[in-house]
């Protein structure tokens, strides 16, 4: 049965769904749900975090129901996500028997005082086993972590972070993080600057770090340092092919609304009016 709500954060959208994307923290915040393996891409085998090359979406997870003050309940089984779809961030999982399942969608848009979320939570059982040990019907689970988990996260933890990072004056957002061969992470920079509508990517591998920064989506002014060398404009994702090692790249989102707030302000404060 799914079940569904709908919140206002005085929160931008980028941090929200840089949140999101976050399997880690995600599953933190279910508090039923701890990773184990994750799939690596390159040997197709579920790994321990610590022997990953290259992270896909698939987890083995240990879904655990219970509280400290009653009889704690595991069941095996996976988790899959972030995934994108018709706009929303999605997650969903099941046991090793296929006899609990669930599927949560992250909507989340912009909002006059800063952004708003939706949440669909559906959660299904196969048999009554389950209600029994869980002590909690689908729809009640259901309700448990999105009342119970989710919002108090939202609202208690994530706004407090994303206001604490203004009252220093940082506003940029992490919204999309690859690692891997600095060859292919090349390749995927068009990947990197859609997901951003105003901002930049930085590069970074063993000897080079690079930026590229990004309006409305496009691309413009791009730099790159190696040793005492300085590379600019297209010379660089030229020069960044010919790399070789791992390396990191980052798409920040940057929060020009707040900006130009912030420095209207500060301006307006240094006038002086001058007459008569």
């Amino acid at each position: 049965m799914l079940e569904t709500y709908e919140i206002e954060l005085k929160t931008s959208k980028s941090v929200i769904r840089t949140a999101l994307m976050d399997p880690f923290l995600f599953s933190g915040v279910m508090g039923h749900v701890n990773i184990l393996q994750i799939l690596d891409k390159r040997s197709a085998e579920y790994v321990a975090p610590g022997k990953l090359s290259e992270p896909g979406v698939d987890y083995r997870v240990l879904y655990v129901f219970g509280t400290p003050d009653t009889k704690l309940h595991t069941v095996l089984g996976y988790m899959k996500g972030p995934e994108l779809e018709g706009g929303s961030v999605l997650y969903s999982g099941k046991s090793d028997d296929h006899k609990f399942e669930w599927k949560a969608h992250f909507y989340v848009d912009d909002a006059p005082a800063g952004s708003k979320i939706r949440i669909g939570l559906e959660v299904n059982y196969k048999t009554s086993t389950l209600d029994r040990l869980i002590g909690k019907s689908p729809f009640e689970l259901a309700q448990h972590f999105i009342q119970d988990h989710i919002i108090p996260y939202l609202k208690l933890y994530l706004s407090k972070e994303w206001q604490m990072s203004q009252d220093q004056g940082i506003f940029a957002n992490e919204v999309m993080r690859i690692e891997g061969d600095i060859v292919e992470l090349t390749t995927k920079v068009r990947q990197l600057i859609e997901s951003i509508n105003s901002g930049f990517i930085v590069i970074k591998g063993k000897n080079i770090r690079a930026s590229i920064q990004v309006l409305n989506k496009r691309p413009g002014l791009m730099k790159m340092i190696k040793g005492n060398q300085i590379i600019t404009g297209n010379d660089v994702l030229a020069n960044l092919i010919l790399e070789s090692g791992e390396a990191v790249a980052i798409a920040y989102d940057i929060d020009m609304q707040r900006i130009l707030d912030m420095t209207s302000e500060q301006i307006s404060r240094t006038i002086e009016i001058t007459g008569k």
